[in-house]
């Protein structure tokens, strides 16, 4: 086994991708695409995680996973790396460098809370708000002519690597398409380490990442 393929067999991640975008305020956002499954085989030999809601594996049991505490913690350093190998895939494909936003980085670490706290996997915040809707508390389109905003989600074992949290991305057609749109001109990462991870995470110890792209002009 290559190293590429032993640093990949112990990473076990979920994906979902979703993209809206505006002329205006009051314009409508189109549905999220569906979640990809299965998940891309370069993700090695650990089952996929489920995207949908489960219960807790028998051993611990549910009840031991819902009173263990679930702690969180920021891993900016994590964060960096992802975004700076996602500008070096955007150049090796001629496309233009992104500028990191503290709107869309803050976008990113509170939802990537929401989803550690609350233990779903989804683009919607945890009161059911559409991303197309709660995007904008933090990117605003304001005056803006041309608004837009995308996401890319994932989950992993805490091993994920930078360059395999893209790569896991750009083996799905939907990731792929908004981590290489054009138009994109900033972007804002999050990374947070989870342990005891509740709800489709089964307790697991777990990094959430939250890619948030936009332009705004």
């Amino acid at each position: 086994m290559t190293p590429h393929a032993r640093a990949a067999a112990f990473v076990s991640v979920a994906l979902a991708a979703c993209v809206c975008a505006a002329a205006s305020s009051a314009a409508v956002v189109p549905p999220l695409p569906p979640l990809p499954e299965p998940i891309p085989t370069l993700l090695g030999a650990d089952p996929p995680a489920q995207s949908a809601p489960q219960s807790a594996p028998a051993s611990p049991s549910a009840s031991s996973v819902r009173a263990a505490a679930t702690t969180t913690s920021v891993s900016t350093g994590l964060a960096n790396l992802v975004a700076a190998q996602i500008n070096v895939v955007r150049r090796a494909h001629r496309l233009p460098r992104l500028v990191v936003s503290t709107q869309l980085a803050q976008a990113g670490r509170e939802h990537a809370q929401q989803l550690a706290l609350a233990g779903y996997f989804s683009h919607d915040w945890s009161d059911g708000t559409p991303f197309g809707t709660w995007i904008r508390r933090f990117y605003p389109v304001g005056p803006a002519r041309r608004w837009s905003a995308g996401e890319n989600l994932a989950w992993a074992t805490p091993e994920v690597t930078a360059r395999q949290a893209v790569e896991m991305w750009l083996a799905s057609p939907e990731h792929r398409r908004i981590l290489l749109t054009r138009s994109w001109r900033q972007i804002g990462l999050a990374a947070i380490r989870v342990d005891n991870a509740p709800g489709v995470y089964g307790g697991q110890s777990v990094v959430i990442l939250a890619a948030e792209f936009g332009i705004r002009r």
